[in-house]
Parts: C-alpha cells; sequence; structure tokens
C-alpha cells in the first residue's frame, strides 16, 4: 500500500494536513477553555450555537473506524457491514429520543453528575462510572492513533515510520485537546465535518456515475467483484452462518445501538447543549448529517468491491484500511481524489483522537481523582483534567505503538462492547428507573464489563485463528465474535439484580431522584450559577 499516492499528492496531503493542524491549533488557543474553567466544560462553553453543537456531535459520533473498517467490511462482507451502520443510526435515534434532553437537565460536567441527582451515584459509583469510561475510550483512542500512523507511513512510503508518526501525532492532538476545552475541539469536529462529508459525497456521487447511476447494477458488479456472487447481498458474509451467525447479527445491531446511545464523548458534548428546544436543534442537525454520511459511506464501500474487491481480498485485512484510498486510486488516475480521501482520514482520525482524549481526561480528572470528597475549586480544579488528558493521551501512544500490528475490528470490538453492556443500561435505568440504586450501578458496570471482555478472550477474535491477537494458541470456547445479544441483557439483568437486592433500596434514595425527566430541573448544578 506504499504506492497510493505520487509524489505530488503526498506533497498535497501533507501540505492540506499541516495547515489543518496550524488552524485548528490556533482554534484551541482562540476558542478554548480559559485556565480557571472548570474542568474544561464550563458553561461558556455554550457560546458554540445549537447547529453547530449538533454537527460537532455528529462528528463525535465518526470515529476512524466509520470510515475505514466500516468501508472495508462493506467492500468484503456486503450486507454484514450495513447492518453495522443501521446500528448506529438507530443508537443516534435512541439517543436523541431518551438521552439529549434529560442528561441536560441533570448533569452539570460529566454523565456521573447524572447518577449523583437521579439518587443511584456516590463516590463508588462515580469512580467505576469514570473508570468504566476509561476502557471504553483507550482501545477508541488506540484504533484512531495506529490508523492514522498507518495511513502517514504508507503515505511517505517508509512502513518503518508508523511508530514515530503515531507518537507525534499523538502528542499533537493531545496538546489540542488540553489547550482547546470543549469549546475548542467541538469547533475541530466542525472543521472536519465540513471538509470529510463533502470529500465522501463527491466519492459516491464517482462510483454512482461510472456505473450509471444504477444501484441494481452497482450491487451487480460488487457481488462480482467480490467473488461471493449473490452471498454478498445476503447476512453472514462477516458474521457467519448458522446460530453463531445469527447471534453475531443481532449482537452487531442491537450492541453497535447501545454504544452510539453512550459513546463518552458523545455524552460530553451533550450535557453542553443550551436548552431543550437547543437540544432539539442538535438533534435534527446532528441525525442529518449522518444520515448524509452513512449513505455516502455504504455508496463508498459497494463501490469498492465493485471495483478493487479483488484487490482488497489479495491484501488481506489490514487493508481495510486503506479501503477509501484504494477506491480512490480507481475513480481517479489523477490521485486529486485520493489525495483528498487521504486528508479525510487524517482529519476524521485526529479530530476523534482530540475529543476522546478529552472525553478521557475529564473522566479521569473529575470522577475517578475527583470523587474524594476534596474537589479542589478554580483554577486548581481545571488543573486535574488538563494533566490528567495529557497523560491519557501519552499512555494511549505507547499502548498504539504496541498494538499496531493487531486487528482494528478486534479493538473496535471491545470499546463497543464494554461501552453498549456497561456505560448504556447505567444510563438508561438512572434516567427512566426511581427503583435503580448505586449497588444496581456498581453490578452494572463492573459486571458488564468483566463479562464483555470475557466473552471477547474466550473468542477467534484472541485466539484460533490467523487474524487473532494471538493466533499461536488457541483457547476459545465459542465462535461468537460480537457477543453484545449477550453482554448487554447481562448489563441490564445485573442492573436490575443489583438494585432489587440493595437493601437501601426502598429508602435509600438521595432527595431529588424522583425528579421528573426532562422538564429542566437542575439538581446541584455548578453551572447554573453562570448564566
Amino acid at each position: 500500500m506504499t504506492t497510493l499516492l505520487d509524489p505530488s499528492s503526498r506533497s498535497l496531503v501533507f501540505a492540506v494536513f499541516s495547515v489543518f493542524v496550524v488552524i485548528c491549533l490556533m482554534l484551541c488557543i482562540v476558542t478554548g477553555a480559559d485556565e480557571d474553567d472548570r474542568a474544561l466544560v464550563r458553561s461558556d462553553s455554550r457560546r458554540l450555537r445549537s447547529w453547530q453543537q449538533g454537527i460537532a456531535m455528529g462528528g463525535d459520533t465518526t470515529t476512524v473506524a466509520t470510515v475505514t473498517v466500516l468501508v472495508g467490511m462493506v467492500a468484503t462482507s456486503g450486507f454484514d457491514g450495513l447492518g453495522v451502520m443501521l446500528g448506529s443510526l438507530i443508537g443516534v435515534v435512541l439517543l436523541l429520543v431518551l438521552i439529549v434532553e434529560p442528561l441536560r437537565a441533570h448533569a452539570s460536567l460529566t454523565a456521573a453528575d447524572l447518577l449523583d441527582a437521579r439518587g443511584s451515584g456516590g463516590p463508588a459509583v462515580r469512580v467505576s462510572w469514570g473508570a468504566v469510561t476509561l476502557l471504553v475510550c483507550f482501545p477508541l483512542l488506540v484504533v484512531q492513533l495506529v490508523v492514522v500512523g498507518n495511513v502517514a507511513a504508507a503515505l511517505i512510503g517508509q512502513p518503518g515510520a508508523r511508530t514515530g508518526c503515531i507518537v507525534v501525532i499523538g502528542c499533537v492532538m493531545t496538546a489540542l485537546a488540553v489547550s482547546g476545552g470543549i469549546r475548542g475541539t467541538g469547533v475541530v469536529m466542525i472543521v472536519k465535518s465540513a471538509i470529510a462529508l463533502p470529500v465522501l459525497l463527491v466519492a459516491a456521487v464517482l462510483v454512482l456515475h461510472r456505473f450509471g447511476w444504477d444501484p441494481g447494477r452497482l450491487l451487480d458488479a460488487a457481488a462480482r467483484g467480490s467473488r461471493t456472487g449473490e452471498a454478498y447481498l445476503r447476512p453472514g458474509g462477516y458474521t457467519g452462518e448458522g446460530w453463531v451467525g445469527a447471534v453475531n447479527r443481532i449482537g452487531q445491531t442491537f450492541g453497535m445501538s447501545m454504544a452510539t446511545l453512550a459513546m463518552p464523548a458523545v455524552l460530553m458534548r451533550a450535557i453542553s447543549t443550551k436548552s431543550p428546544r437547543g437540544a432539539r436543534t442538535v438533534g435534527r442537525w446532528m441525525l442529518g448529517e449522518l444520515t448524509l454520511l452513512y449513505g455516502a459511506l455504504a455508496v463508498v464501500g459497494v463501490g469498492a468491491a465493485a471495483l478493487v474487491g479483488e484487490a482488497l481480498r489479495e491484501a488481506g485485512p489490514v487493508a481495510q484500511v486503506f479501503t477509501p484510498l484504494v477506491l480512490g486510486r480507481a475513480l481517479d488516475g489523477g490521485g486529486i481524489l485520493v489525495a483528498a480521501l487521504a486528508c479525510v482520514l487524517f482529519l476524521t482520525a485526529l479530530a476523534a483522537v482530540v475529543d476522546v482524549t478529552l472525553a478521557a481526561g475529564i473522566a479521569l480528572g473529575r470522577d475517578v481523582l475527583g470523587a474524594s470528597g476534596r474537589r479542589p475549586e478554580g483554577a486548581a480544579e481545571g488543573a486535574a483534567p488538563r494533566w490528567s488528558a495529557a497523560l491519557t493521551g501519552a499512555v494511549a501512544a505507547v499502548v498504539a505503538v504496541v498494538a499496531a500490528d493487531w486487528n482494528l475490528v478486534v479493538v473496535s470490538t471491545l470499546w463497543l462492547a464494554v461501552c453498549g453492556a456497561a456505560l448504556a443500561p447505567v444510563l438508561l435505568y438512572a434516567l427512566y428507573w426511581p427503583g435503580f440504586t448505586a449497588r444496581g450501578a456498581l453490578w452494572c458496570l463492573w459486571g458488564a464489563t468483566a463479562l464483555s471482555v470475557a466473552a471477547l478472550a474466550l473468542s477467534p477474535y484472541a485466539s484460533g485463528t490467523p487474524e487473532s491477537i494471538f493466533p499461536g494458541h488457541d483457547f476459545r470456547v465459542w465462535d461468537v465474535t460480537i457477543p453484545g445479544l449477550v453482554t448487554v441483557p447481562a448489563g441490564f439483568l445485573l442492573g436490575w439484580l443489583g438494585s432489587v437486592t440493595d437493601p437501601r433500596g426502598a429508602g435509600g434514595r438521595r432527595a431529588g431522584a424522583g425528579a421528573p425527566q426532562g422538564t429542566g430541573h437542575r439538581m446541584n448544578r455548578p453551572r447554573a450559577a453562570h448564566r
């Protein structure tokens, strides 16, 4: 994959990339959080308009796995890759309908504030929520850094430079997160969306034009190019056949929906929406952006199967990262489209690194380290999330170097599984079940996390196949690779069981736990004083 760009195109890509980084750094400095901003998300961060918040939240939902791994899945597996997109859109709808406004009403800085306000919180729950949030953010950060490192090394034609690319880019993006806060990173997300969406739409239009604007002709060509025939248009290409395939397919859609609903970076930004009316505006812009984006990605993935399916199949799973670039080369021999798509991969990965690093740093500084009851005030309160974000970014870069040769689908499945099985049930229970208690939250957070890790560790993702993390060993006990159908219901069950067996459940809930959702009620919201 080192010949994707000619020297002139490489120069164009790096020129655009350098300009983007410089502009983002300037925007973060100009619009970012002040030194005394509490946890980098002070109420002043609401200067972004509602439509801008919607675009930024749509950008938060779009990770580099969406643009690379997902497009690669559509190109090689067909129907199953489209199922992932469907699950993500369902999750966005659930987020907008069930989560955004109640979360805005009860949380001040992090989602753990919601648990305190609804009577199912406490120091132990806050620490647990923050720790599980870190377990979700780290694999996501690793995926972004590995992808951008691989792409950067391929573009300069030096595969051995991948480690240096990962470290340098990780440091730059961590600096942007620390200096910008939620307001500055929101501007970065808007710039990224303004560049990535038009480029992907142009690529989709070129694919359709190549096949005479006939979707049937495109699908037929994709079935032939994938060498799977009619199986390309049926379930099972990625998830498998029989009962294992059924469990994988249902778990794929179900787990993806729950994970999208509870993504830490999206929740962080949802808390800063302005008002109930603003939340509805955010939802419209977010859903519109993602609908266009997923439509374009679906066409790009199917077009890749039709035009370069054989090349992708010969290159193996690693080629999924480069699927958009390989397609761009087939569509435009001049290299301009390849350069534009390479910039999209850069921008998507870098913007995701910035926001996820910020979310992880706030979780570490505010929830994990700040739950001792001796939380500092003023400038000291803003310092902890800043150095926590810096530490998170540095550790993620080191882990990304170690995991650079792993199957990215495995790493992506890990964070999706934990997010959907542990964070989403706690969030929904806290909002909509008055009987939910701190014990239920703890059982759900830790029990579902342990079950998700165990399910993946005992699956073919970890051992027993050439694409496994440990291909030389075989300690798998089942063939299910997408355990959402098991882990998500288990998370809800653990939350319910812990709550109904809690002796303090009947009368131990805090005052205000029964406040109605979506009424605009504020419980101990420090930001209210800044309005």
